[in-house]
């Protein structure tokens, strides 16, 4: 018996899947929170495994593009100590510096305390606060889909009907070789 072959709805689910990833990249580059290293740009990507019955789409991307995309609420307790690390990493990267009252860049009294600070004071906002995230990831997938169910609908039909004919033929092959 013939086997059914997705090709057709395989190629319209990889071209959605590239479709949102080149859309989320941009969407990250372009919004303001998010973009810092390149890490989470780079790591932008999609996987379509085809099975016997089965297609599967899975988007990946860095652990953090999640927290990034969808935002992060308060923290209950103090948070785990996981934050500031990274928040110190991120300040030095920046080359954030203390200000005065006037809003003026202060001197480095001694830097690694006052870097130190300024990630402890971020630190303690984001876990008192949170944050909203910038949709990145979430725009992107949404505005690819609208457009997808009519794409599925018409290349499942195709290899649906290429299917059929092929069964059809090896139904009338396999009768005719019995007559």
């Amino acid at each position: 018996m013939a086997s059914f072959d997705y090709e057709k709805t395989q190629k319209a689910l990889n071209k959605f899947g590239k479709d949102v990833v080149i859309r989320a990249a941009t969407l990250l580059q372009t919004r303001k929170r998010g973009y810092d290293t390149g890490k989470l740009f780079k790591s932008l990507d999609h996987d379509l495994q085809v099975a016997a019955n089965s297609i599967s789409l899975k988007f990946r991307m860095e652990d953090y593009g999640i927290a990034i995309d969808k935002g992060r609420g308060k923290s209950e307790g103090g948070g785990s100590g996981k934050l500031y690390p990274k928040i110190l990493e991120w300040v030095k990267r920046k080359g954030l510096r203390p200000r005065d009252s006037k809003g003026k860049f202060k001197a480095w009294k001694n830097k690694e305390n006052q870097q130190r600070g300024i990630a402890f004071a971020v630190t303690r906002k984001i876990h008192r606060f949170g944050y909203e995230g910038n949709n990145f990831f979430t725009d992107a997938f949404d505005q690819k889909f609208k457009k997808l169910p009519r794409v599925i609908k018409k290349t499942f039909a195709l290899d649906v009907e290429r299917f059929l004919a092929q069964t059809i033929d090896e139904i009338n092959g396999n009768n005719s070789n019995k007559s």
